[in-house]
């Protein structure tokens, strides 16, 4: 019931963003203005009249539980403790990962060697440290906001510049599906920051065909990262000859 309720006032919110009237939809439904109100108020009403209502305004159920579920999403970043606890066990972090990123539990039991009764563990221990909210057959919505993001030399960052990133570095990038990209020049400070607001701009990018593919199979994906860095820097082979060094 809880989620029912959050469907109807994800629905009002979405009425009022389309200028939908409680007059306009009464008129659909041949349903008086006081009837439409009492529906909405009282949070309740059959899958029939939830789904004419959401055709006003050309979306579907699916599509509305999507952006209910998206709500809930409020997290924005984990406690150093909370960091410090996934990276210091190595299943814990991969499972938090791969569910963050959309894979199923079930999934990941395919996939990995993970324990039962210790994946049990782990659900409930992500559970806790509101990073999922674990739901009946080991079920789970993310916790963690679409704008969710690591603490700036926490945890995980040292873990990734420790671990993840001298692995990522070490491949030619000539294989399928890879490229590196390396120019190097004189820039000024104005135009380093316009490159800053293009990075972003591409990360957003990233962001948005990701969620464009959440709903194809886990088997026709590959989990993909992307690095992108620009900073004024100079060769440490060439820095110490610099005279503002000696």
């Amino acid at each position: 019931m809880a989620f029912a309720k959050e469907l109807i006032d994800t629905l009002k919110k979405e009425l009022r963003h389309n200028h939908v009237t409680y007059g306009d939809i009464g008129q659909i439904l041949g349903l008086s203005e006081s009837s439409i109100k009492r529906l909405f108020s009282e949070r309740d009403m059959s899958l029939s009249r939830l789904e004419k209502i959401c055709e006003i305004i050309a979306l579907d159920i699916s599509q509305l539980a999507e952006k209910a579920s998206e709500a809930r999403r409020h997290v924005l970043k984990l406690s150093h403790e909370k960091e410090k606890q996934l990276v210091s066990d190595e299943k814990l972090l991969m499972i938090a990962v791969h569910l963050i990123y959309g894979w199923s539990y079930d999934k990941i039991l395919e996939k990995y060697h993970v324990d039962i009764h210790a994946g049990q563990r782990y659900l409930t221990q992500l559970d806790k440290m509101g990073i999922i909210e674990l739901l009946p057959e080991n079920k789970v919505r993310i916790i963690l906001s679409t704008d969710f993001q690591w603490l700036k030399d926490g945890p995980i960052q040292q873990f990734f510049e420790s671990q993840v990133q001298s692995e990522f570095f070490t491949s030619h990038f000539s294989n399928k599906g890879e490229l590196r990209v390396v120019v190097n020049g004189w820039m000024s400070m104005n135009s380093i920051q316009v490159f800053h607001d293009n990075i972003h701009r591409l990360a957003k990018e990233f962001e948005l065909h990701k969620d464009n593919d959440k709903n194809i199979p886990i088997e026709q994906k590959r989990g993909t990262t992307m690095v992108i860095a620009i900073r004024p820097w100079t060769l440490n082979v060439f820095e110490k000859h610099s005279k503002e060094c000696a």
